[in-house]
């Protein structure tokens, strides 16, 4: 069974994550991943993702660019932090709220509904990789 403490905490942060840093099979501690990239590169990238996935219109892109550089830039002490994993595990939610609560300012409503599609994709996808990663490391 996954923990759901180190899950939840993983998924407040991996939108913020550049793929590229998660994906290095070397890198064995997810927060160790993260801990590597900068908030401007977590921003970059999640910026990128969200105008694919999301048509952004010239208009909303900046807006979502500062939204995204402001949570990234929140989140590094959170990251890099030597706090609990509970206190962690609010404060990322608290930074996500107000991610949301901004974007929805932004984005039309169908976009808004995506993005928060696209968030619980990407939560079971990791979830699945942490299953299958514990069974493969015979519980470790």
């Amino acid at each position: 069974m996954i923990r759901p403490l180190p899950c939840a905490i993983a998924l407040a942060v991996l939108l913020s994550a550049p793929i590229a840093v998660l994906a290095q099979p070397e890198q064995s501690d997810f927060s160790a991943a993260l801990a590597n990239s900068t908030p401007e590169q977590r921003a970059s990238f999640q910026t990128a993702y969200m105008k694919k996935n999301l048509s952004l219109t010239a208009d909303q892109l900046p807006k979502v660019e500062a939204i995204n550089l402001d949570t990234a830039q929140q989140m590094e002490p959170v990251l890099k932090g030597t706090q609990g994993k509970l206190l962690k595990l609010r404060a990322a939610r608290g930074i996500e709220q107000k991610k949301e609560t901004a974007l929805q300012g932004v984005l039309t409503p169908a976009q808004f509904q995506t993005f928060l599609a696209s968030r619980e994709d990407v939560k079971q996808k990791l979830e699945e990789h942490l299953r299958a990663k514990k069974s493969g490391s015979g519980g470790n």
